[in-house]
């Protein structure tokens, strides 16, 4: 069976940027990391987020277990999921010690008395290792006098989180009676000039529709090699981003786009959890539509948007009115929080296109304003 479930989560509660908009300069709040302003590392309670989310993962009420994790290439959504990947390695490390002394590939009742943990359901072919996707990366605002900082390269990352990304130029498995996973290369890159909120739309609607082609492949190859009386299990994702790109995965997702984009239809609080669930469970192929909705392509993705295939060109699919991509998706779970010991926090919707293109014009009395991530409506994207 093609994939059925995708959970999207928020980074946690972070330090804070600023940007002058006079001659787009950005400023980190403290040293970050990776030497990027706007690549800052969780608060300390944003760190406590992350375990919440962690224990909610490895919990009852998440079912089905991700089998695969793709991740926005910022520090912060990294240090974020790096609990709950650890937690299901943890997990699925038990459940292969059981089977193992059971003498069987997997755990089954008749193991019952010999003590084996039967309540461990991470899938078969589960792989944690972190699929970096730039394509899910932060929205920046458009601008025409510079360009935004980009995330640090997978290299640099591993370096920071070698238990979540494999070493350059490996893909090592999780599972050693399984082959190695397929780690296709990354979709895109977004513009380093910015995107205004349709072409945010569209460049997330170009990933994710490609991303769930991926995995869904990757889930009949798999299935391919298994004998036909294994029963095929449903399969599920973890994807870890930012507030405005989460609030376009949702509608992109549904196919409905609001005609306000103001409008608060997905909930993105930090560290929250939504659950989409594929219609019908069944897969559709993605028809390409221009604009998302089947009008002019032109400015459908902002300039500067890069494919990394190769000589594969981009395309947005038509994803627009209920249709959604992948076949579309039923959102039946929106920002919960409920496992969080601070409920829902940093909740943040568009407000306009918010772009950048006031440096030059601003007056001469004119300071360093915050970014992106800040306060709007009495909400917070930090």
């Amino acid at each position: 069976m093609p994939l059925d479930t995708i959970y999207l989560t928020r980074h946690g509660h972070r330090l804070n940027w600023t940007i002058d908009y006079k001659t787009g300069t950005y400023h980190s709040q403290f040293p970050t990391p990776t030497g990027n302003p706007a690549d800052p590392t969780l608060t300390s309670h944003g760190v406590r987020q992350s375990h919440e989310l962690a224990a909610h993962f490895v919990g009852k009420d998440i079912a089905p277990k991700p089998f695969r994790i793709y991740s926005s290439p910022f520090y912060r959504c990294l240090q974020t999921i790096q609990p709950t990947v650890e937690a299901l390695k943890e997990r699925q490390g038990r459940k292969r010690v059981g089977a193992a002394a059971s003498g069987s590939s997997t755990a089954t009742p008749d193991n019952a008395d010999n003590g084996i943990d039967l309540d461990i359901d991470i899938d078969d072919a589960a792989d944690f290792t972190v699929r970096l996707e730039p394509g899910l990366g932060e929205w920046f605002g458009p601008t025409t006098f510079f360009t935004h900082p980009s995330p640090s390269s997978p290299a640099t990352l591993q370096t920071h989180f070698p238990t979540l990304l494999p070493p350059p130029n490996s893909t090592p498995s999780n599972t050693p009676s399984l082959p190695s996973p397929p780690h296709p290369t990354t979709i895109l890159t977004p513009s380093p000039t910015g995107e205004s909120i349709p072409q945010l739309h569209n460049r997330l609607a170009t990933t994710l529709s490609q991303l769930i082609t991926d995995l869904d492949t990757e889930i009949a190859a798999l299935e391919a090699t298994l004998p036909p009386h294994v029963p095929r299990t449903s399969k599920a994702v973890l994807i870890c981003s930012h507030a405005a790109p989460l609030i376009a995965m949702g509608r992109v997702l549904t196919g409905n786009m609001p005609e306000d984009s103001g409008e608060e239809d997905f909930g993105v609080f930090t560290a929250g959890v939504s659950t989409f669930v594929r219609r019908n469970g069944d897969k559709g192929g993605d028809v390409e539509g221009g604009d998302g909705g089947g009008g002019n392509r032109a400015g459908a993705l902002a300039p500067g948007t890069k494919g990394m295939r190769g000589d594969v060109d981009l395309k947005v699919p038509e994803w627009k009115g209920g249709r959604g991509v992948g076949g579309g998706w039923e959102c039946v779970r929106n920002g919960d929080c409920g496992f969080l010991s601070g409920g829902a926090e940093r909740g943040w919707h568009f407000n306009g296109e918010e772009d950048f293109d006031t440096g030059p014009m601003a007056g001469p009395g004119a300071v360093p304003t915050v970014g992106l991530e800040t306060e709007v409506d009495g909400g917070s994207k930090l």
